[in-house]
């Protein structure tokens, strides 16, 4: 039985195939790297104009759907060295809060959302008086005193 992906790879040309290819290569670099390539040269490799891949990318939902999924499992397979970074930080002579809170989280242990209630009592002129009056009789001191 094919898979979800498949079913939509089957769906999409050879050309939004390469570019899904080539998109995902991509994401491996940075800008600034010999081999990073544009949004034009990815058009241009694929031999459509810039405008049609954009049109996939945001206006095609069976391309859209089929690239989410190949990034996903593109991205599942870096969790080993993810894992590995993240213990490298942990076991340190110095762990990392922030490795030690992301773990923490990933595990279930710690509860992200925090609720927090705020109560005002509303006092009026009279409330106020009678405040201002107890705490100068527990004090002593007195309007002249102040």
């Amino acid at each position: 039985m094919a898979t979800r992906y498949e079913k939509l790879m089957d769906e999409l040309t050879d050309d939004q195939r390469e570019a899904i290819h080539l998109l995902l290569e991509q994401m491996e670099y940075s800008a600034g790297d010999d081999d990073y390539k544009t949004m034009e040269d990815i058009a241009e490799e694929v031999g459509v104009v810039r405008k049609t891949l954009y049109n996939w990318r945001f206006k095609n939902p069976v391309f859209m759907e089929a690239l989410s999924l190949a990034t996903q499992a593109r991205l599942a397979t870096l969790a080993p060295y993810a894992y590995g970074a993240m213990s490298k930080l942990l076991k340190g002579k110095q762990p990392s809060t922030k490795a030690l809170d992301l773990y923490f989280k990933q595990q279930g242990w710690v509860n992200a959302n925090q609720e927090i209630t705020i109560t005002t009592n509303k006092r009026d002129d009279a409330d106020l008086e009678a405040e201002i009056a107890r705490l100068a009789e527990q004090t002593g001191v007195t309007d002249n005193d102040a």
